[in-house]
C-alpha cells in the first residue's frame, strides 16, 4: 500500500512539474527582448534583496524562486515568470518591496 501511494505521489509530481514550467512563456517576445527583460529583472531583484542568481538573462530556478518570493511579498499573482509587467512593478511600484538578502 505504501509503495502504491509513493508511486502515485511521484507520478503526480512528475506530471505537475512540466505544467508549472509551461505556464512561463515568452509572451510573443523576440528572444533577445526576453533575455533583456530577464537580465533587468534579475538585477532589480538582486537590488531589492532577493537572491536571483547570476544576472545572465536566463531565468533559471534561482531567478524563478526569487520572482515568486517578490511576487508574494508584493501581493502580486505568483507565477515565477519573467514579464514586462513584473519589470515595471520592480521599477515603479511604491512603496518598494525588499527581501531579506543583503543589498
Amino acid at each position: 500500500m505504501i509503495r502504491t501511494l509513493t508511486a502515485a505521489a511521484l507520478a503526480l509530481a512528475a506530471l505537475s512539474a512540466p505544467a508549472l514550467a509551461a505556464t512561463c512563456d515568452t509572451r510573443g517576445m523576440p528572444a533577445d527582448m526576453y533575455a533583456s527583460y530577464a537580465r533587468d529583472i534579475q538585477q532589480q531583484l538582486t537590488d531589492h534583496g532577493f537572491r536571483a542568481g547570476p544576472i545572465d538573462g536566463k531565468p533559471g530556478k534561482q531567478t524563478q524562486s526569487a520572482i515568486r518570493a517578490y511576487q508574494k511579498a508584493a501581493k502580486l499573482p505568483v507565477d515565477g515568470c519573467v514579464s514586462k509587467e513584473l519589470a515595471d512593478h520592480l521599477h515603479f511600484a511604491e512603496p518598494k518591496v525588499y527581501g531579506g538578502a543583503k543589498r
